[in-house]
């Protein structure tokens, strides 16, 4: 960056009396003139060494040149020496004149197109480049220099470019804090193995990533913190081969917006640890991939969305622990693991679950003993797409299941109805009946799936009901001979019923057939006689 230099007055004083009384005798014009090239001589060595021509004492001639003349020959040498010395100088009447003394000038801008580097400061054996929240976007310089730490501080907006950091020697340790805005290209953080033989601690503190590109932490480093802050998007090999045995690598309440396939790539680490993370996008296969943790690997309290398969790979785990997190959904073998120690998976939710989910855990054929590594499943819940099936793990373990809620109710028919009671088909809820809870009843609504863009919400506790008082309540055969004899009774009944109706119909009609017989009174008879007469031949005449 270019810098203004200030000319200051600065009397000349002569080792000998001749020159004293020459400067005594010669004008007053000569004397500033002298001045003025003495300022010249100081700023410029070099030029003054080149270009001040003969000496007073030896060319007392100097002294008639005119006025004119001789302010061209400084003229020029100051035009010529400007550009050298980056010198700003003022136009006074046509001369060029140094300026008045002044407090130091702000550093100019640089051009258009050029990130200002940010201003970092030597303290005994450590950098700190402090931004002071300009608003404005600045990069790292190209340090040099036997240093042990390097601090990087309050940026709104800084970019790391390639090998910034590749000159240094003894560096230990670098540290990032309440970065905003920082932009990591292709190795930004890059150290080779002849760089440095010291291994490298990296922490990031309340940082935010804009970009984390291809290789851009790379070489002998130890351990790598992401503690707080966000990372937009990590390119494929952002983190690449590190140390031989790197001690920790570790992300710690970060927002990770998107993770591109072998961000993460073969390498070796003691302690990989994941907790209280949140991954807004799907996490691709490979975005782990070929990693040796030889120690512990722990996955807690992380929120997910869909986990693809393979997207944790691991050639070794020593003790896995996946604990306390969400998972949206997770697809077939969505983590593969070979471990030699121990595996812990509790408390954890998991939606939209594919059956051989955990199908990729292996044992490691580093593990010799004769009894089975166990496995331990606790307090897990999981929702199937469809219907409640069993989980299936590698057989080289011993599984331990305890309080497995399925989201999903049970099917009777899968049941053996020869056994009394009717006992589960599968093997995997046979020999778990008793820690394996699935729901009461069909929820109303069919949950949301990540597709949705909606999140699963697990159901409380109270719906759900243990296996085998499930099968109990819901799954016993019955007797159908009460029904068949609740049904001949009500046909009975419905035949009485029709009889009786038909009874009552045919008896009025056959009221309503028979005729009315007046019987007189008795006395009528006594006192009417009737004649009959009969006779044979003619005509019967009445009065009528």
């Amino acid at each position: 960056m270019a810098t203004a230099s200030l000319i200051t007055t600065i009397k000349t004083t002569t080792k000998t009396e001749d020159m004293q009384t020459i400067q005594i005798n010669l004008p007053k014009e000569y004397k500033q003139q002298q001045e003025i090239l003495a300022n010249y001589r100081n700023e410029n060595n070099w030029l003054w060494r080149t270009y001040r021509g003969p000496h007073i004492h030896t060319h007392t001639c100097t002294l008639h040149l005119s006025s004119a003349i001789y302010w061209l020959l400084v003229t020029t040498l100051l035009t010529l020496s400007a550009s050298y010395s980056h010198a700003d100088y003022y136009n006074n009447g046509g001369s060029h004149w140094p300026p008045p003394p002044s407090p130091p000038l702000q550093p100019i801008p640089p051009p258009a197109g050029i990130i200002p580097n940010v201003t970092c400061i030597a303290h005994d054996t450590k950098f700190t480049c402090d931004c002071q929240y300009v608003n404005q976007r600045l990069q790292l310089p190209h340090l040099i220099g036997y240093v042990f730490q390097v601090e990087i501080s309050n940026c709104r907006s800084l970019t790391i470019e390639a090998n910034a950091l590749e000159d240094t020697q003894g560096l230990r340790k670098i540290t990032f804090k309440n970065v905003e805005n920082l932009i990591l290209n292709k190795y930004a953080l890059a150290f080779p193995r002849y760089a440095s033989n010291t291994p490298l601690i990296i922490e990031f503190e309340r940082v935010n990533f804009e970009l984390i590109d291809s290789h851009a932490i790379n070489g002998n480093i130890e351990e790598i913190s992401f503690i707080g802050g966000r990372i937009d998007v990590i390119h494929p090999f952002g983190f690449t081969t590190l140390k031989d045995r790197a001690i920790l690598l570790k992300m710690d309440n970060v927002l990770v917006k998107r993770i591109e396939p072998q961000a993460f790539k073969k390498f070796a680490v003691e302690q990989l640890e994941i907790r209280n993370c949140i991954f807004n996008t799907n996490v691709p296969s490979k975005a782990f991939y070929e990693l040796e943790v030889l120690n512990a690997l722990r996955i807690h309290n992380n929120q997910f969305q869909e986990v693809h398969s393979h997207a944790f790979s691991f050639k070794i785990v020593s003790k896995l622990s996946i604990t306390e997190n969400y998972f949206a959904a997770i697809d077939a073998e969505w983590i593969e693991a070979y471990v030699r120690e121990s595996v812990l998976i509790r408390d954890n939710y998991f939606g939209l679950t594919s059956p051989i989910a955990f199908q990729g855990i292996h044992l490691h054929r580093d593990y010799t003993h004769s009894e089975l590594l166990e496995l331990q499943f606790n307090n897990n819940t999981i929702h199937l797409p469809i219907e409640t099936r069993p989980l299936e793990f590698n057989d080289r373990f011993a599984l331990n299941i305890k309080q497995l809620r399925y989201e999903n109710t049970y099917g009777c028919s899968e049941l053996d109805a020869a056994q009394k009671p009717p006992i589960p088909k599968q093997t995997f809820f046979r020999n778990n009946v008793d820690n394996i809870y699935v729901l009461a009843k069909a929820p109303k609504a069919p949950l949301a799936t990540p597709a949705t863009g909606r999140a699963l919400i697990p159901s409380p506790n109270n719906d759900f009901v243990l296996l085998n008082k499930y099968i109990e309540t819901n799954c016993q055969p019955r007797s159908y001979l009460i029904y068949i004899l609740l049904g001949v009774l009500l046909l009975l009944l419905v035949l009485l019923l029709i009889g009786g109706i038909v009874w009552l119909q045919v008896a009025k009609r056959r009221k309503k057939r028979k005729l009315d017989v007046v019987m007189p009174e008795p006395r009528t008879y006594k006192e009417t006689q009737i004649v009959y007469q009969i006779e044979n031949a003619g005509l019967l005449k009445t009065d009528l």
